[in-house]
């Protein structure tokens, strides 16, 4: 390592502790998307049937969300604990990662989460206990997301070496994605929910055994963003683009409230109306998630060639047009299943509607994610990054929010006016940044305009 905090001066080579802390991330987000996939259908089928008399906390949670939204069914109590699970989930990330600004070395936050995820897994494992360890696990793995992407980024010396990094990071997070479902989904379908959680609790040892092997080899020093002098003065006086920041943080926001609900309440819709049989083998349900990250991880060098054919023809890509275009393909999703609930007439819907949609969403994060967190990293005041990139990580905590009450509503309206609703959603987030950047583009335009006229009048 060339320094205390780890960062190496090869701009081309990823040090050496990155790939154990990618591999660390696998792990955790195996664990966390495995649970995911399962657990409205867990929820529904075992946590609350029969009434749930005998779960800690199920009365208590009913009785509060009944004062607030009326009489719940079922599945309607089942939407609402997966979004406040989710929501506590996301919350923690920016709370982990004060928590790890305070102390001394922020690996032992790692530790820490590590810790809380295991014991939540394992009170999970009993129905009694499965919602208060549901929400040990959703703190733990909140708190270890908030911490870790630090570490990470603090392993690199310059910029682009960085982004490089977390291209590949994120490859190692959607290969997580992708798989816990597929494991987690079969065990759950074949063997039941506690099966799905031994082996989440399993990956998760093995990811903190890789960290703290190279958290011993590196040294286990202070982590610290590395900045050149020269970074420091360019930024010490620049002030935080606001508009820029508003635009870029309400666009995410409404197409992640959308996007949402693929882990929530498609699930159960799923099940009911798309006929997942492939040459007679019923695909499980929990599987539709793992399809979800291999198209993530399938469409970002897509996108990125895609965005590179556009520029050399002319159509420049900005950021904002990027947000923008992300939405309106969740959008587009959203209408694939309003239209084949229109046609289908209450008859199975074939797979490749499913399929359409999952293109079309996951479309919209590789193209609102990564264009979302470059324009807050870069607009933001250099004093107020970490509080801007922060409450870009809400996303999530705000999407789940939405993504509870609104669950709800599945089954007390047509499929097609519900699905028709998110639709709607992530259309009214691609006009915030559409706005702005059509805005902005005037002075330009008028500035040219101006030096046209001038170049004829001397002429």
């Amino acid at each position: 390592m060339g320094s205390a905090t780890g960062a190496v001066p090869n701009r081309r080579a990823a040090p050496q502790a990155f790939y154990a802390f990618a591999a660390t991330e696998c792990a955790a987000r195996f664990s966390l998307a495995g649970i995911k996939s399962i657990l409205a259908l867990v929820l529904i089928d075992h946590v609350l049937a029969d009434g749930a008399r005998d779960v800690l906390g199920a009365g208590a949670l009913q009785h509060f969300f009944q004062r607030i939204f009326g009489p719940l069914s079922t599945s309607g109590l089942a939407s609402q604990l997966y979004g406040v699970t989710a929501g506590l989930l996301y919350l923690s990330v920016p709370l982990g990662g004060i928590l790890g600004d305070r102390l001394a070395r922020r690996g032992r936050a790692i530790y820490l989460a590590g810790a809380c995820i295991l014991a939540g897994l394992a009170l999970m494992a009993s129905r009694v206990l499965f919602l208060p360890g549901l929400a040990l696990f959703a703190v733990g793995a909140g708190v270890l997301k908030g911490n870790l992407s630090v570490i990470v980024g603090a392993l690199f010396a310059d910029a682009t070496a960085r982004r490089r990094g977390y291209a590949i990071y994120l490859g190692f997070l959607n290969g997580g994605m992708a798989v816990g479902p597929l494991v987690c989904g079969a065990l759950e379908a074949k063997a039941g929910w506690r099966y799905a959680c031994a082996a989440a609790a399993g990956m998760v040892l093995l990811g903190l055994l890789s960290w703290h092997l190279a958290d011993r080899q590196r040294g286990g020093g202070a982590v610290q963003m590395p900045q050149t002098p020269s970074d420091r003065v360019a930024n010490s006086h620049r002030r935080g683009d606001w508009a820029l920041l508003v635009a870029t943080l309400a666009a995410t926001y409404l197409c992640f409230a959308a996007y949402e609900q693929l882990g929530n309440m498609f699930m159960p819709w799923a099940r009911a109306r798309v006929n997942l049989q492939v040459a007679g083998w019923t695909i499980p349900t929990a599987w539709l998630l793992a399809l979800d990250g291999l198209f993530t991880i399938a469409l970002i060098p897509l996108a990125q060639f895609g965005l590179r054919l556009l520029a050399r023809r002319g159509w420049v890509t900005e950021p904002l047009w990027e947000i923008a275009l992300g939405c309106v393909a969740c959008a587009v999703g959203n209408l694939v299943l309003v239209c084949a609930e229109l046609v289908a007439g209450g008859q199975a819907l074939p797979l490749v509607v499913v399929l359409a949609y999952l293109a079309c969403i996951d479309l919209a994060i590789v193209l609102v994610w990564p264009a979302g967190l470059s324009l807050v990293t870069a607009a933001a005041a250099p004093r107020d990054v970490g509080l801007w990139v922060g409450l870009f990580y809400l996303h999530g905590f705000a999407a789940s929010l939405w993504i509870g009450p609104v669950g709800a509503l599945y089954g007390r309206m047509p499929a097609a006016q519900f699905w028709s609703l998110h639709a709607a959603i992530a259309l009214l987030g691609a006009v915030p940044p559409a706005a702005l950047a059509l805005w902005r583009a005037r002075p330009a335009a008028d500035q040219a305009t101006t030096t046209s006229a001038c170049a004829k009048a001397r002429a």
